[in-house]
C-alpha cells in the first residue's frame, strides 16, 4: 500500500464543501492510509481544457506535475470526478510523468473491508448519478455503486450510467450560463430521479453536487418533496462507527 498518498480536493470542494475535506481525509486515514494536502494546492486545469484554452492547461499541468514530484507522493486521491479526469488521463497525455490517480470510490472500494459501519435494520434506499467525468469520460461506473450498496439499497435512475445525463454544470456551462445549467438540474431532478420516489441522491463530483442540490431544493418549492443530494465519500463517512 503507498505510504506517500497525497488527497487533491479540486476548486470546487475547497470553494463550495470545504467541510467535506476533514470528513475525506478522516476517511483515507480509516482506509489505512496517511494522507497529506499540498500547501498551496492549485486548480487542476480542466476548467481550461474545457474552455478549448490547451496552452494554458499545459502550463497549469506542468507546474502541477513538479508539485506532486516535489513532494514525492505515490498516489493522488481525489473525490472530483474533473479533477480525476484530468490528472489521471490528460496530464499522461501531455506527456507528463504521474504518480498513480484514485477517485475516492475507487480507493474505498478497494479497501471497504477495512471499514467498520454502523448496523442497521434496513438499508435505506438511495439513488446514484453518474457524473459525466467520472463516467463516460473516464470509464467508472462500479466502484461508487459497489461502495454505496454496502450500506445502502442503490436504487437506478431513469438514465443511468453510459445513458446517464449531465447534471447541467459540465463543460463549464454553469459558469457561462448559470440559470441554463440549473433548469438542467432541475430536469434531472424532475426525470430521472422523482419517479424513484427515494429521498436522497448520491453522487461523487462536487460540481454534480451543487448543482443537483440547487436543481433540487427548486423542484421542491414547487413538489413540495424533499430530495437531499450528497456526497459519495461523506455519506459512506456518516455510516462509519
Amino acid at each position: 500500500m503507498p505510504s506517500n498518498i497525497l488527497y487533491f480536493a479540486g476548486c470546487t470542494t475547497r470553494a463550495r464543501f470545504s467541510e467535506d475535506i476533514e470528513s475525506h481525509l478522516d476517511l483515507l486515514r480509516k482506509l489505512g492510509f496517511n494522507p497529506k494536502m499540498l500547501e498551496n494546492e492549485r486548480c487542476c486545469g480542466d476548467p481550461l481544457i474545457l474552455v478549448g484554452d490547451d496552452d494554458s492547461a499545459k502550463k497549469v499541468a506542468r507546474e502541477n506535475a513538479q508539485a506532486f514530484a516535489n513532494a514525492k507522493i505515490d498516489l493522488i486521491a481525489t473525490e472530483c470526478a474533473g479533477c480525476y479526469r484530468v490528472l489521471s488521463i490528460e496530464y499522461p497525455a501531455y506527456g507528463l510523468k504521474m504518480p498513480k490517480v484514485k477517485h475516492m470510490s475507487q480507493l474505498i472500494a478497494e479497501n471497504i473491508d477495512k471499514l467498520k459501519f454502523k448496523t442497521e435494520t434496513t438499508k435505506e434506499k438511495i439513488a446514484y448519478h453518474d457524473p459525466c467525468e467520472l463516467g463516460r469520460l473516464a470509464g467508472e461506473y462500479d466502484a461508487p455503486r459497489k461502495v454505496l450498496a454496502r450500506v445502502a439499497e442503490v436504487v437506478e435512475p431513469l438514465a443511468t450510467k453510459v445513458e446517464s445525463r449531465c447534471c447541467g454544470a459540465g463543460g463549464a456551462m454553469f459558469a457561462l450560463e448559470p440559470e441554463f445549467s440549473i433548469k438542467l438540474a432541475e430536469n434531472r431532478i424532475r426525470k430521472d430521479f422523482e419517479p424513484l420516489g427515494v429521498s436522497k441522491l448520491v453522487t461523487a463530483c462536487p460540481s454534480c453536487l451543487f448543482n443537483l442540490t440547487v436543481g433540487a431544493s427548486r423542484r421542491e418549492a414547487e413538489t413540495n418533496k424533499p430530495i437531499e443530494v450528497l456526497d459519495l465519500s461523506t455519506y459512506i463517512y456518516s455510516k462509519l462507527k
